[in-house]
């Protein structure tokens, strides 16, 4: 009879390790580094980043800034779908060598998960709309999105019961958007201890803490601003391969109408690793619509569905 067996490689780390000390050691930073390299959301776009990744792009956007903005401006920049966060900390930690007044604010859509701990000990890994990631029952470590192969048997039948434990458990839980919202970290309901994960760098929650022109957000790269900015960063989440063009339109609205007339739209996607390769677009906001200022590589893949959609009335 063959033997059924449990497949644990790097990519079934628990994402309770997500969690780190204040200060954080090398280790557990490494290990936060690991497991975002490999997360995927529930909606299929993937949290891939890394140290370094936008540095010579940081460069050129800095130097290509004081061509329109004041050194010495109150600049309002914004860094939409930063993912963990580690970028957007470092481009912030240059840019204010060049712009010392200037505040950026990153954000995204997942700023932590919630680990629900049953009261035998499983846990599930969660978005906040309850959407599963994983499966925890020491010492298995089960993905739910996307599900175990069905060649790994042992853990296909955990996925199977997973899914059955989890159809019965999120069918009672309410969580309260007061709570996520909130800097509390744990909540008991329903007999189910809820915990939150976070999944921003240590090193960008540290710069956070240490210096009040950088902030990090809750924010939806389809959803405009309350206040207008001066500089709009988003990339590696308007691409094509992600989105509809029509949803598409719906995030270049988005910006437009987040934008202070005159202010500039830096839009772009990695398309190589190793090395880094990006090609981006640098729009600024006109009467009628964007202008393209310049390029990074080959420019934004969506630089022609930028110019189609309608945005006069959006002013």
């Amino acid at each position: 009879m063959p033997t059924l067996k449990i497949y644990r490689t790097n990519s079934h780390l628990s994402y309770r390790l997500l969690r780190t000390g204040i200060p954080p050691t090398r280790q557990e930073i490494a290990v936060f580094e690991n497991i975002m390299q490999q997360m995927r959301l529930h909606s299929g776009v993937y949290r891939t980043t890394f140290r370094g990744r936008f540095a010579a792009f940081d460069e050129f956007i800095n130097r290509l800034l004081p061509h329109r903005f004041d050194a010495n401006a109150l600049l309002e920049i914004h860094d939409w779908a930063a993912s963990d966060c580690l970028t957007s900390a470092e481009w912030a930690q240059v840019l204010f060598r060049v712009f010392p007044n200037a505040r950026l604010h990153a954000s995204d859509l997942t700023l932590h998960l919630i680990e629900a701990v049953l009261p035998g000990g499983d846990a599930f890994v969660l978005e906040e709309e309850l959407q599963p990631l994983q499966y925890l029952r020491p010492p298995f470590v089960i993905h739910l999105n996307p599900p175990e192969p069905k060649r790994w048997i042992l853990n296909l039948l955990l996925f199977y019961h997973a899914r059955w434990t989890l159809a019965r458990l999120t069918g009672k839980l309410r969580i309260r958007q007061e709570w996520l919202a909130s800097g509390q970290v744990e909540l008991w309901l329903r007999n189910v201890t809820l915990r939150k994960i976070p999944v921003i760098h240590p090193e960008a929650e540290a710069l956070r803490r240490s210096d009040p022109r950088f902030s990090i957000e809750r924010h939806s790269a389809f959803d405009g601003l309350a206040e207008r900015a001066d500089v709009i960063r988003s990339m590696n989440i308007f691409n094509l391969v992600y989105f509809s063009r029509e949803r598409l339109a719906e995030g270049v609205r988005a910006v437009w109408s987040s934008l202070k007339p005159g202010g500039w739209w830096i839009v772009g996607r990695t398309h190589s690793e190793t090395p880094p390769t990006h090609h981006a677009s640098i729009f600024e906001k006109e009467q009628d619509g964007f202008r393209v200022i310049d390029r990074w590589g080959q420019g934004s893949e969506i630089e022609d569905l930028v110019r189609e959609v309608p945005l006069t009335k959006r002013e």
